[in-house]
């Protein structure tokens, strides 16, 4: 263990350091983090980018019990979870029973939110303010929020600054981590403006006589009011606060906040003297400070993976595929290469996301088609609004987001799709289970926020192939279409069942059977499969399998008849239960008369299935083979001693499947 940090279990042991040790200790903390993410993977560099940020907000504030702290996102958390009380634990990040990857108030007093999402810290932050603010209990308390300039441009982080310019009062502290990074380079006119800003002189001015005038004017300020409060904290920023229409912070001055900086982010004694300045300020202010992403990280290396690296396989080596026939390419792999396919034979049709070029495998496709695809950065509700305006002049735009992001553009999947029937083409990538990333990323809504509005179109593929197929269908569809598919390896190509044609509505029945039938929809699948070939080879019992395909609209056909032939009707989906796919084929037995009480849910129960390897978050959540298989033992009444014997019929696994 290193000399300085090892001293290091809280805050308080960080403020017995002195200031010209800080450095060093900026550097143990960098070598940490490098060290057990080689091994356990994670958001490397932006925690790497924030090291001195990190120090020196925790030297400088009382974060436990006087001032507040807000994340942005959580990818920069590490330091502050080692600088916290959680050194020794770091080795068990996002894995299972371990730490999370963001932060976590079941962890620590220091986390008070656990984000996991872009550009909400503001909102947060300003709540806190205002609290403050309205108690009279802010002359030495602070909150701060730090985000990063990827986040800025989220809508929500927009609002909380456009509501919050007009309190000249506020305990508000933005530091803005400007990085040129999000997952990928940050884009906008914000990017571009913040470019500017880096490239251009930084403007600092020798303290010793403005902090003279600087106590000249505060003694005056109660006799004269708010505009010497004004002046005063201007000379403690320097002499580029005196003209701020010279100055980078035009925007910010005119939305009502004081404007420091740009500042070196990495530099202890600037980092320092700002963050003091800002402790006075009777305003809200933004701290501008310019800091590399993944400092001390060697850019030879992948770039995505000093954004977020994967675990060792030690830590993975031991886990057991979701289902026997699992080890094909990656569904985000499967897309891309369709994607491409589609591009090289329609001229119409372009990619958009949401600053997840990388994550969704599109930078692929514009390396082909670079003036075919959108990158509208943390955005996901102007990606949607955007979709629609090229849809309706006659292009083909499929827009890429993960699951867990889509979420924040329910809105414009009302109004902007399905209110006027807009040929636009969701694909949710990470739906369902993520693993590792936990909660906030867990994709397991969207069937509920697509299936709710009329027009919608919702479907999921069993393999790739099926995937393939639905994409050209959803292509040339006239309405909206949301595709889910999981952050997972699609089954091996030689054990892909046969693709069939299909139209929208249209199940598939992969298997036939009276003693019960699962009806699976998406990647459940070959799990179904998995769990109906161990039933029959423990018991004799020949359970249906159904690809259900669609959770809006459903297969009424199929649905009546399994209904009507079966003892009982399983459903599966790596979804929760409320407003999922089980959810929609009881509503619609119920609407219809069926026999309703045949039908067993199976997914997510009305829980919160935290970090984990994806086939352990399968597991906390029920959904793995073997559980799936004593859930069908119990509902079946099914005992092992009833099991046929050795010399009993040839187990199904042998069988073909019948379509």
């Amino acid at each position: 263990m290193s000399d300085l940090l090892s001293r290091i279990n809280s805050p308080a042991d960080l403020k017995q350091l002195s200031r010209d040790q800080l450095p060093q200790l900026a550097e143990e903390l960098r070598s940490f983090v490098k060290n057990f993410t080689n091994t356990t993977g994670g958001h490397i560099g932006s925690g790497m980018g924030v090291v001195e940020l990190t120090i020196a907000l925790h030297y400088l504030f009382e974060f436990k019990e006087q001032d507040h702290l807000i994340l942005d996102v959580g990818h920069q958390c590490y330091p502050h979870k080692i600088l916290t009380g959680r050194r020794e634990q770091m080795a068990s990040i996002r894995q299972k029973d371990g730490l999370s990857g963001f932060p976590d108030p079941k962890e620590s007093p220091y986390d008070r939110v656990k984000t996991g999402h872009g550009g909400t810290s503001l909102n947060t932050a300003v709540g806190m303010a205002m609290a403050l603010r309205n108690r009279g209990d802010h002359a030495d308390r602070k909150v701060v929020a730090m985000l990063g300039d990827a986040g800025l441009q989220e809508g929500s982080a927009l609002e909380a600054l456009n509501y919050a310019g007009v309190f000249d009062d506020l305990p508000l502290i933005i530091v803005l981590n400007d990085n040129e990074h999000g997952i990928g380079p940050s884009v906008g006119a914000f990017m571009k403006y913040f470019s500017k800003v880096r490239s251009g002189t930084i403007y600092r001015a020798a303290k010793g006589n403005f902090k003279r005038m600087t106590k000249a004017m505060e003694s005056a300020s109660p006799f004269f009011g708010k505009f010497t409060y004004d002046i005063a904290d201007r000379l403690k920023a320097g002499i580029h606060g005196l003209v701020p229409v010279i100055a980078p912070g035009v925007l910010f001055e005119a939305l009502g906040y004081f404007y420091y900086g740009p500042i070196d982010g990495h530099d202890f004694p600037t980092l320092l003297e700002a963050l003091e300045d800002c402790k006075t300020f009777r305003r809200p202010v933004v701290l501008h400070c310019i800091t590399t992403k993944g400092k001390g990280y060697s850019y030879k290396q992948d770039r995505l993976a000093y954004h977020a690296g994967k675990p060792c396989k030690s830590i993975t080596a031991h886990l057991p595929a979701e289902f026997s026939a699992q080890g094909g390419p990656a569904y985000t792999d499967v897309f891309v290469d369709e994607m491409m396919q589609l591009a090289e034979e329609d001229p119409e049709v372009v990619a958009i996301s949401a600053a997840m070029m990388e994550g969704t495998g599109l930078v692929k496709f514009r390396e082909k088609f670079p003036n075919r695809v959108y990158d509208v950065g943390m955005a996901e509700q102007h990606a949607v609004g955007m979709a629609q305006g090229l849809a309706l002049l006659g292009q083909k735009p499929v827009c890429a987001v993960y699951s867990t992001f889509m979420q924040r553009s329910v809105d414009q999947i009302f109004q902007e799709l399905a209110l006027i029937n807009t040929p636009v083409v969701l694909c949710l990538d990470r739906a369902g289970l993520v693993g590792p990333d936990g909660a906030t990323h867990n994709g397991v809504f969207d069937i509920g926020y697509c299936r709710m509005f009329p027009n919608m179109t919702v479907m999921a593929p069993r393999d790739g192939g099926e995937l393939r197929q639905m994409m050209r269908l959803a292509i040339n569809h006239p309405g909206p279409t949301a595709i889910r598919f999981p952050r997972t390896r699609t089954p091996m190509a030689n054990l892909e069942l046969p693709h069939l044609a299909f139209k929208v509505g249209e199940s598939e029945q992969l298997r036939d059977g009276n003693h019960g039938c699962l009806l699976a929809y998406g990647t459940m699948v070959y799990m179904a499969l998995d769990v109906a070939n161990e039933i029959y080879n423990r018991y004799g019992v020949e359970l249906a399998v159904v690809n259900a395909r669609f959770a809006k609209p459903l297969d009424a056909k199929m649905i009546a008849r399994e209904c009507a032939r079966q003892p009982v009707v399983f459903t599966l989906e790596d979804h929760n239960i409320a407003g999922g796919f089980g959810a929609a084929v009881l509503e619609h037995a119920n609407l219809n008369r069926l026999e309703s009480g045949k039908i067993e849910m199976i997914g997510i129960n009305d829980v919160w299935i935290d970090h984990g390897q994806r086939v352990e978050a399968l597991a906390m959540a029920g959904l793995d083979v073997p559980t799936l298989i004593k859930r069908v033992e119990q509902r079946l009444g099914l005992k092992k001693e009833s099991a046929p014997s050795e010399s009993s019929e040839t187990p199904v696994k042998s069988r073909a499947y019948t379509h």
